[in-house]
C-alpha cells in the first residue's frame, strides 16, 4: 500500500498529460480499415498533422483579343485520409507494432485513471474523517476507516471489529454533521465528497469499499508496470507518425500542386473574321492545357503549354464570292470585259480549315488577394499546324453569237491547300458549229490574304486571376 501511494503522483502526471480522458477501444483484431476510414485502435487526436485534405479553386481568365477563355487555379491542401493511414501503417510496421498494442496502452491508462480516482478519493476521505471524533471514545471516525478499509494495524482502533467500525463511522459522521464550527464544516465537506467519489458513496458499507480498494490497488501496481513498459514506445510511435505526416504534407506543398487548368470542353468559342478579303466568315477555337507552379503554394512562377485548336465553322461567304477575292477580281473583270460573258456555274465542296496551335506561357504571381494580372511572357503561335482544303469550279458562257453558231466558254478550277494562295487552272475557247476555233489554257497562282482567321493569335495573352477575399 505504501509503495503505491508514493509512486502515484508521478504516475498521474504521466496519465493526465499524455492520455485524454476518453478513448475509443478496438473492437476487432484487424489492423486494416477502409482506405478512407480511421484504423481501429489508433488515436488520431495524437497525430499533429490531420487528414484535412481539401481543394481550393479560384477563377482565371485568359483573354486573346476579343476572345476570353475561362480556367481555374486549383491546389491540393493537406493530407487525405488514405495518405494519413498509409503513414500510420508504415510506422506501425517499422516499429513492429499493431493497432491492438497501441490501443492496449490506452486501456491500461484509463484503468489506471479509474483506480487513481478511487485512491485519491480514499485519501481525502480518510484525512477528513480523522478530524471527526467518535463521541465517548478517544478514537476518530478516520481511525476506524483506516482499519476497516486498509487493514492498517497501526491504527488506534486495531482491536475493533468491522461491524463496530461501520456503525461507529456512520454514527460519528451523522453526529459531526449536526455539530457547529470546524467539525461541522469538515463533516459536510466529507459527506459531499463521499457522494461523488466512485465506490465510496456509502460510507456505512465500508466492507465493500475495502474489497474494492484492495483489488484496485493490486491492479494499480500491475497497470503501472505495464504502462511504464509501453508508454515510451507508444509515445515514440505517435511522434514518428506526426513527423512523417508533416513531412509528407510539406513535400506535397513543394510539388506542382498549384495549377491553372483550362478545360477544352468548357472553352469552345466562335468569332467572325475576314478571309481572302471577304468578311462574315465564322471560325471556332478551343483552349486547353495546364500551367504549373513549381515553387510551392499559390505564389510563384507558373509555366506551361497551352493548345488552341481552330476550325472553320462557316466559310461560305468566300465560296459564294470567290470572284471578288483579291487577285481574282482582276480575272473576273477581264472575263466580263470581253462582251457578253455571264457566270453559268459555280460548284465545289465545303471549304475545310483546321489549325492546331500551341505555345508556352510564363508569369509570376506575387499576391493572392483581389484581382491579379501578372505580366505574361510567351504566345500560343509558336508552333502552328494548318490544314486547309479549297476546291471550286466556275464557268462563264458568252452566247451573244449563238444565232451564228458561235459560243465563247471560259472555265476555271480553283484549288488550294495553303490559306495564303489559290491556284487557278483555266481554259478559254471559242467554238463555231461545234468546232473549236481558238483555245487558251493556263495555270496561275494568286496570293491571298488570310485576314483575321486566326485573330486570337494576333493579340498578346492577358491573364486575370480572381482571388476571393
Amino acid at each position: 500500500m505504501k509503495k503505491v501511494r508514493k509512486s502515484l503522483p508521478a504516475l498521474l502526471a504521466l496519465v493526465f498529460t499524455v492520455f485524454p480522458l476518453t478513448f475509443s477501444f478496438p473492437v476487432s483484431a484487424a489492423a486494416g480499415a477502409a482506405s478512407g476510414a480511421e484504423i481501429v485502435g489508433i488515436d488520431y487526436s495524437r497525430i499533429t498533422q490531420k487528414a484535412d485534405h481539401s481543394q481550393k479553386s479560384y477563377p482565371v481568365e485568359l483573354k486573346l483579343g476579343d476572345v476570353t477563355f475561362n480556367g481555374e487555379l486549383v491546389g491540393e491542401v493537406g493530407l487525405t485520409m488514405e495518405e494519413l493511414n498509409a503513414v500510420i501503417r508504415q510506422t506501425l510496421e517499422e516499429k513492429d507494432l499493431t493497432p491492438e498494442r497501441v490501443a492496449l496502452v490506452k486501456k491500461i491508462a484509463e484503468r489506471v485513471q479509474t483506480d487513481a480516482k478511487l485512491y485519491w478519493g480514499d485519501q481525502v476521505v480518510s484525512g477528513l474523517l480523522s478530524y471527526l471524533p467518535i463521541p465517548g471514545t478517544i478514537f476518530s471516525v478516520g481511525d476506524y476507516y483506516e482499519y476497516v478499509v486498509h487493514d492498517d494495524l497501526g491504527s488506534a482502533a486495531f482491536s475493533a471489529k468491522k461491524d463496530a467500525a461501520q456503525n461507529a463511522a456512520k454514527k460519528g459522521l451523522e453526529t459531526a454533521l449536526k455539530a457547529g464550527g470546524r467539525i461541522g464544516r469538515v463533516a459536510k465537506g466529507a459527506k459531499g465528497l463521499i457522494s461523488e467519489v466512485p465506490l465510496l458513496g456509502q460510507l456505512a458499507n465500508t466492507a465493500v469499499v475495502a474489497d474494492s480498494w484492495l483489488d484496485g490497488s493490486k491492479r494499480f501496481d500491475a497497470y503501472l508496470e505495464l504502462l511504464e513498459e509501453n508508454l515510451a514506445i507508444i509515445n515514440d510511435f505517435y511522434s514518428a507518425c506526426s513527423r512523417r505526416a508533416a513531412d509528407l504534407a510539406e513535400s506535397k506543398d513543394m510539388e506542382n500542386t498549384w495549377k491553372i487548368k483550362f478545360d477544352k470542353s468548357k472553352n469552345y468559342r466562335t468569332y467572325y473574321c475576314t478571309f481572302w478579303g471577304i468578311s462574315g466568315n465564322m471560325m471556332s477555337c478551343e483552349l486547353s492545357g495546364t500551367l504549373q507552379n513549381s515553387s510551392g503554394g499559390m505564389e510563384g512562377t507558373y509555366t506551361g503549354t497551352l493548345w488552341l485548336d481552330f476550325e472553320a465553322v462557316d466559310l461560305s461567304p468566300v465560296e459564294k464570292n470567290l470572284e471578288n477575292t483579291p487577285g481574282l477580281a482582276a480575272v473576273k473583270s477581264l472575263i466580263y470585259s470581253m462582251g457578253g460573258y455571264q457566270k453559268t456555274s459555280d460548284t465545289g465542296g465545303k471549304t475545310a480549315l483546321k489549325c492546331e496551335s500551341q505555345g508556352q506561357l510564363t508569369f509570376y504571381v506575387s499576391g493572392t488577394e483581389g484581382t491579379v494580372k501578372p505580366n505574361v511572357v510567351g504566345s500560343l503561335s509558336g508552333d502552328k499546324e494548318v490544314r486547309f482544303s479549297f476546291d471550286r469550279h466556275l464557268e462563264w458562257h458568252d452566247d451573244t453569237m449563238a444565232a451564228l453558231g458561235a459560243q465563247g466558254v471560259t472555265e476555271a478550277t480553283f484549288t488550294s491547300d495553303d490559306i495564303a494562295s489559290v491556284t487557278m487552272k483555266s481554259s478559254s475557247r471559242v467554238t463555231q458549229n461545234g468546232e473549236v476555233k481558238t483555245q487558251q489554257d493556263s495555270t496561275e497562282v494568286f496570293s491571298q490574304d488570310p485576314g483575321t482567321v486566326f485573330a486570337p493569335l494576333e493579340s498578346d495573352p492577358v491573364i486575370t486571376i480572381h482571388f476571393s477575399k
